[in-house]
């Protein structure tokens, strides 16, 4: 049983790995520097940025761990449907607007990002469907193994 779970934890840990130095370390220092240039503005995004990575680390964990299961797939839908639902919170809406004082001067900027928004959510949408057809392919395709389809008799 080891022998067959260990190419999938190796495999999955490699990956978690990867997406966290892509994901979370190099993002953390640009963010961090920027932080240091405007605290006020970029100061919550390190939360955001943190949220992000865990949630896609656990779901490709998760994936990797359980594939060639409907498990997978299962995963793969819930990722899609956490990730709709984190870029709406992150990106408050579409609309961001933030205040900012410097050198005596107050300014307020309001930034429309709904376009980008949708994008993202329309990104998601196409990754939810595709999770859910490749699910029910995989039932599918045990149906099929579990039942194979009668051959016509041949008429002699």
């Amino acid at each position: 049983m080891l022998r067959r779970f260990l190419p999938r934890i190796v495999k999955a840990a490699l990956k978690a790995v990867l997406y966290l130095i892509f994901l979370y370390a190099i993002p953390m220092l640009i963010v961090s520097q920027l932080s240091a240039i405007a605290p006020d503005m970029f100061s919550t995004y390190t939360d955001y940025l943190t949220i992000f990575t865990a949630v896609i680390i656990f779901f490709v964990v998760a994936s990797e761990l359980t594939a060639g299961t409907i498990y997978q797939h299962a995963f793969n839908i819930g990722r899609a449907l956490v990730l709709i639902i984190f870029f709406i919170l992150a990106l408050g809406g579409g609309i961001i607007s933030q205040d900012l004082a410097a050198e005596g001067f107050n300014f307020h900027f309001v930034v429309d990002l709904r376009v980008y928004l949708a994008m993202l959510i329309s990104i998601d949408l196409l990754s939810l469907a595709k999770s859910v057809l490749q699910a029910v392919n995989f039932l599918s395709q045990r149906v099929e193994q579990q039942h194979p389809t009668p051959q016509p008799a041949e008429d002699v």
